[in-house]
């Protein structure tokens, strides 16, 4: 309920057309830290059950999405005048994960178009996000950086399922793993081992029958005992413990 309440009460005070005209007459500027608050609390009120059920995630996708375009202009106003570039990876990463999720509101066959193109427009998101992870590194923590390649890992996925070119998510989740093997992304529930079952998928794709059984090896929560003999069967069923048990 505090979150819906934040969510009112910050549409009284802002709209992303306002928040331009409002700083350049009063250089008056909330906290980038708060915009990328309420934009998780956006995000989150779709994928940690916290909505009503006739509720419109289309709404909440989009907030969140301003809410981080504008901390894109709150961290400029902050650190321009400094001369510095401020931790855009942290506004580029909210702004790829919801363009990411925002396109899975969109499976239906008459609708690939709306949602390849919010595909296409996260891609360039978590790209401009890898791209500045190394402007400020006091001000980006582990958990930034684990965020922007776990988001490539699974759009560049997603996009390579029309090309079949899966090696940028796997480089992707190497630098992740390598980071922190124990991620959680603290945004939706999905941890490392959702990111070992990506892994193990795009192996499979690739016959590659004894990579696609370590990543399942790799995942606690299921009994997966594949690389014994590596049949396929038995690959395929581990794969379907981790789905049902999700």
């Amino acid at each position: 309920m505090k979150k819906i309440i934040s969510f009112i009460f910050i549409i009284f005070l802002i709209s992303c057309s306002d928040i331009v005209s409002d700083y350049q007459e009063q250089e008056e500027i909330l906290d980038y830290e708060e915009y990328l608050y309420q934009g998780w609390n956006a995000f989150e009120a779709v994928n940690l059950d916290e909505i009503s059920q006739d509720s419109s995630s289309a709404y909440y996708y989009n907030f969140a999405l301003d809410m981080f375009n504008v901390s894109l202009l709150a961290i400029d106003f902050e650190f321009d005048s400094q001369g510095l570039v401020g931790p855009v990876s942290k506004s580029y990463n909210g702004i790829g994960w919801s363009q990411l999720y925002y396109a899975s509101e969109f499976l239906e066959p008459s609708m690939h178009q709306t949602r390849d193109s919010l595909r296409q427009q996260s891609k360039i998101s978590f790209d401009s996000a890898y791209v500045n992870l190394n402007n400020d590194s006091q001000l980006l923590t582990t958990k930034d950086r684990c965020d922007t390649y776990a988001g490539l890992a699974y759009i560049n996925y997603y996009l390579g399922l029309d090309d079949l070119d899966f090696q940028s998510s796997l480089d992707a989740s190497d630098s992740l793993l390598v980071l922190d093997d124990r991620y959680d992304f603290i945004h939706d529930e999905f941890t490392i081992e959702n990111i070992h079952y990506l892994r193990g998928k795009i192996y499979l794709s690739q016959d590659l029958l004894a990579d696609a059984c370590e990543e399942l090896m790799d995942i606690p929560s299921i009994a997966c005992e594949c690389d014994v003999n590596l049949d396929i069967n038995i690959i395929l069923d581990c794969f379907n413990q981790f789905v049902i048990g999700d």
